[in-house]
């Protein structure tokens, strides 16, 4: 695989109010970036929007028509939230009138390079979804190209999104994969649904023929999480079950179909076999969208799913999370301070030097009451007092009852 140019900043800003987000903001967006928060903050609407700024080329590529910037744009965003079946997708986000929204990425050692910058204007009296600058010229370049579809061909996927859907498409996946192609699903889900169907498929089947090429990375992967999962899933390559996903239980030989493992085997599944997956492909996406990764999980199996997500960002990945447990922070503050701590010694029972995350890689933001706030107070330190939003009720709730009769009632 080629060596890709080192990214030693990235960032996404928003210059207005955004739907839940009720003030402007700056994000630096770090090789491990952790969004957390209630329902309905914006969590994955800014996952999605630097989904799309990473993508954009590859999501270009794939369209059936394209006719000029600002309307397969347009499409693209929306499509990525909502899937071509919805119209004005963004629309019910806008405030204010005008809202733009910004993408930076910087790279090392490319002295003569221009900071790669992406700029979208939402208009909320049009509708409209516009973009501005150096980013339209990108996008009317692309379209020029991709007239050759041997171009278009040739545009690799630089990001996957995990969507968080992935029980429901785990019971369909086997009986009935074409429901999982309908143009209502978004254009992430699809794409992730594709991946599934395609590369990790043919991939998790050539490592059956032929278990030689399996690489390190995928066994590393399965040591991880195939204990506190109870098993891992394959895709058989000959007989009745042939281009079919199961799940082979821990203390079985015997596959089940995939949508007879529990929910939580359901849906962490596409996860563990996709990230296996593309350490067989010669050009590896870089970016990884994951929805909810704690998703139907027992806080040990929670644990080690943060685990294989260390361990992808050590192996050079960046990655964006979107969660509501607690334990996704505490368990990837752990890999920090083991990183602090113990360096490269091996020390037992504590986290192997593989999965252990230095500081300055992980970053984590709040959104709450309108706000988007950095929790990570310095290197690899999680401020807890600024959660307290979140454990406070609990608490008081805690304090009260042990002090009923006592200092009240």
């Amino acid at each position: 695989m080629a060596t890709k140019p080192k990214i030693v900043k990235e960032e996404i800003s928003i210059n207005n109010k955004f739907g839940p987000i009720k003030e402007s903001v700056k994000l630096d967006i770090l090789p491990l970036t952790v969004f957390i928060g209630p329902q309905g903050t914006g969590k994955s609407l800014i996952s999605q929007l630097l989904y799309f700024f990473r993508e954009v080329e590859y999501l270009l590529a794939r369209l059936p028509d394209r006719k000029n910037a600002n309307s397969v744009v347009r499409r693209m965003v929306d499509g990525v939230r909502a899937g071509e079946k919805t119209s004005r997708a963004f629309a019910p986000f806008l405030t204010e009138n005008v809202v733009h929204i910004t993408y930076t990425r910087q790279y090392e050692n490319q002295i003569d390079a221009v900071t790669l910058e992406r700029t979208l204007s939402f208009l909320k009296n049009e509708y409209k979804i516009k973009p501005l600058n150096h980013f339209k010229t990108e996008v009317e370049t692309w379209l020029q190209q991709f007239f050759d579809p041997n171009i278009a061909g040739q545009i690799s996927s630089q990001a996957l999104f995990v969507p968080a859907e992935r029980t429901f498409f785990s019971h369909v996946i086997n009986p009935s994969p074409q429901l999982l192609g309908d143009q209502a699903l978004s254009r992430a889900t699809r794409e992730f649904i594709s991946f599934l169907f395609t590369e990790a498929a043919n991939t998790h089947q050539q490592w059956q023929k032929e278990p030689s090429c399996r690489p390190k990375e995928a066994d590393e992967i399965e040591q991880l999480v195939k204990e506190a999962l109870g098993g891992h899933a394959i895709c058989t390559q000959n007989g009745a079950y042939a281009k079919k996903w199961q799940f082979v239980l821990n203390d079985s030989r015997q596959p089940i179909d995939i949508e007879m493992a529990s929910s939580g085997q359901m849906d962490t599944w596409p996860l563990v076999s996709a990230t296996q997956a593309i350490f067989g492909m010669e050009r590896r996406p870089l970016f990884l969208h994951i929805e909810e990764p704690e998703a139907h999980l027992h806080p040990q199996a929670q644990i080690a799913v943060m685990k294989m997500l260390a361990y992808l960002v050590n192996q050079g990945f960046h990655l964006v999370i979107t969660t509501h447990s607690l334990f996704v922070l505490y368990a990837l503050n752990n890999l920090t301070i083991a990183h602090q701590k113990l360096g490269q010694k091996n020390v037992k029972n504590m986290p192997k030097p593989h999965i252990r995350l230095a500081p300055e890689k992980m970053g984590a933001y709040l959104f709450a009451e309108g706000t988007i706030k950095n929790i990570i107070d310095k290197p690899g330190h999680i401020n807890e007092s600024l959660l307290e939003s979140i454990l406070g009720d609990l608490e008081v709730e805690y304090n009260k009852l042990l002090t009923y009769k006592v200092l009240w009632g």
